[in-house]
């Protein structure tokens, strides 16, 4: 493929934001030419950031609708384009690289030749960009995070004030449709050799526009509300944290999360602060006289925040609020409650995305 198609390609996938951003480095060259023929980057190139209709984009593409519809439609089945009905019209939309395409490629649970090819060209791309990403930009330490978790509902103190946005109840119920597929970072170190842990696979869910694509292209299955309640009622069983895009009006997915295979719980450990990470906003709070010093919080806590003295310790630097202990005190001696600290999540993905933006304007002022 052209280099310069391939630079094009990577500035129009850069308008649609998200957390790793399309570095125009020999290793995304590579990706790409593996994701997209040369006429599919032709037509992704010209796509504008909002979903578009056949017919809208043949006429910014200057080409006819039966020239380019094979295209968008082949692009969507591989999980480059996201496609959704608005009025009985089809639309389509160039998903970023994360969230967006990097999940797609892994959430049907392939186990083919190309499917080991794009897990090591994807592993490969994301570490070369997060050590490019560092030397032109500097991460500000208070940037507001891409992802937030939620926490267990039934972990929060009685008695406090819950919002709906941290109600993971809430947002099932008033879903109109949810879908579920394969974990993407558990299934991604699974096609690279990694061993693997015994969570659920099927476990990451899609909301809504995006359950309806992501069904209709094999990448997931819908299911019903009480299919989804009883998935979630056995990730928490197994000490997994809930996890979304850190938005509160409505969610778009939700990732069940352990801290083997998860990018975003890792780098939270190894970094020891949210850098590209997560928090609910809430706090475990240990009753000290019903501890009885089991450690069982100590082995399930998925951030190693937890010690044992006289009774269960909570590092306030690493607790990320997900309920995880609280579910499994056996004498119930911790709960979660909210930081004094915590703020409201933004409303949207367009809000988030400036949220963050002001954050890295603000920090690089204060550098000048």
């Amino acid at each position: 493929m052209d280099k310069s198609l391939l630079k094009e390609l990577c500035d129009n996938l850069n308008v649609r934001g998200g957390s790793l951003p399309a570095m125009q480095i020999p290793e995304m060259f590579e990706l790409l030419e593996e994701l997209f023929t040369d006429e599919e980057a032709r037509v992704a190139c010209k796509m504008p950031p909002a979903a578009a209709s056949l017919q809208d984009l043949a006429e910014t593409l200057a080409r006819p609708e039966e020239e380019i519809y094979p295209y968008l439609e082949s692009m969507a089945d591989k999980g480059v384009v996201a496609t959704r009905k608005k009025d009985e019209v089809m639309l389509y939309k160039l998903l970023p690289v994360v969230p967006g395409i990097f999940e797609f490629q892994f959430m049907r649970g392939g186990d083919t030749d190309k499917d080991r090819r794009l897990a090591r060209l994807l592993r490969a791309y994301a570490d070369a960009a997060e050590t490019e990403v560092r030397k032109v930009i500097p991460i500000p330490d208070n940037v507001t995070p891409f992802m937030r978790v939620i926490p267990i509902e039934r972990t929060i103190q009685a008695g406090q004030r819950v919002f709906t946005y941290d109600q993971l109840s809430s947002y099932i119920e008033s879903a109109e449709a949810i879908s579920v597929g394969h974990c993407y970072c558990h299934h991604e170190d699974y096609l690279l050799g990694k061993e693997t842990c015994d969570a659920p696979e099927y476990r990451c869910m899609s909301f809504g526009p995006g359950a309806l694509y992501t069904s209709e292209r094999g990448i997931a299955r819908l299911i019903t509300k009480e299919e989804a309640f009883d998935i979630l009622k056995d990730c928490e069983e197994k000490g997994l944290v809930h996890m979304s895009s850190n938005t509160s009006k409505y969610l778009e997915f939700l990732c069940n999360c352990c801290s083997c295979h998860c990018g975003v719980l890792n780098k939270l450990n190894k970094l020891g602060k949210p850098i590209w990470g997560a928090s609910s906003g809430y706090l475990a709070q240990v009753d000290d006289v019903v501890c009885e010093q089991c450690e069982t919080c100590v082995e399930m806590c998925p951030m190693e925040a937890i010690s044992m003295a006289d009774a269960a310790v909570i590092d306030e630097n690493r607790c990320i609020g997900c309920g995880v202990c609280a579910t499994h005190c056996p004498p119930e001696a911790i709960a979660m409650n909210p930081r004094e600290d915590a703020v409201a999540p933004p409303e949207t993905p367009r809000h988030l995305r400036k949220a963050v933006m002001a954050d890295f304007e603000q920090s690089m002022a204060e550098q000048k």
